[in-house]
């Protein structure tokens, strides 16, 4: 009996330790941005926005069908650009420039840039700023594998970047495209940041998820919109 009471408390704190995780409240984002002084998590506005932040691009698998259903829904996003695909794909850099999107630094790897030394993180970060040269003030980054630390938030701030989390993650690389769409709608709220995946032909459900999407967050009366326009309409 003692070990069925402990295995459901074990499964009891484990569910409530996902739901945090998959949908967590403004408290919990503060508290954790805490940690992190100068990352954004989520805006402090009351207006009905959300911006859509897209890791991972360019990639020719995915990056134009992403273009297309933006553009067919009127919807600018910031792209978070991985060094390497943006050398290998100017054209499709010069695309994202060219509908209107922001361009974001995701560094010059696809892997966990936490686990890099000082001296290569800040030049993966600088050798993708020098690609895509982000024409907007303040510049803004998102860490490899989305995994912060207070050093590396330390070395963006010095490189002047703001470090950039998010509000939902739904794992969309691993989930369908209704538990992803879901995810985000569950998550929606006024300075609501959502971060989906851009790359290769295992991320094409991405496209997908956006043609569903994009109109039910519309219904729902909020404007999908880019970093730098949440930040214009936050609080002080």
């Amino acid at each position: 009996m003692t070990l069925i009471i402990v295995t459901v408390i074990f499964l009891l704190v484990g569910l409530a330790a996902l739901w945090v995780l998959l949908h967590p409240s403004d408290r919990v984002l503060k508290r954790v941005a805490g940690y992190y002084l100068g990352t954004i998590f989520c805006g402090d506005t009351r207006e009905r926005v959300v911006a859509l932040t897209i890791d991972d691009a360019p990639h020719p698998d995915v990056t134009p069908g992403i273009l297309r259903e933006l553009r067919a829904h009127g919807v600018r996003a910031t792209f978070f650009i991985i060094g390497a695909n943006a050398r290998a794909y100017p054209e499709l850099i010069e695309s994202i420039r060219a509908d209107g999107h922001e361009l974001a630094n995701h560094l010059f790897t696809d892997r966990i840039s936490a686990r890099l030394s000082d001296h290569a993180f800040v030049d993966e970060l600088r050798s993708t700023d020098e690609l895509i040269q982000p024409l907007d003030s303040p510049k803004f980054c998102r860490p490899g594998s989305g995994i912060f630390t207070p050093r590396i938030v330390r070395l963006m701030q010095e490189n002047g970047y703001t470090p950039v989390a998010g509000t939902a993650y739904p794992v969309d690389l691993r989930t369908s495209v209704g538990f992803t769409v879901n995810h985000f709608l569950c998550n929606i709220r006024p300075g609501a940041i959502l971060v989906l995946h851009d790359g290769g032909s295992k991320r094409i459900n991405s496209i997908k998820v956006l043609a569903t999407l994009l109109p039910r967050i519309r219904e729902r009366g909020y404007r999908m919109v880019t970093l730098t326009e949440l930040r214009q309409v936050c609080r002080v």
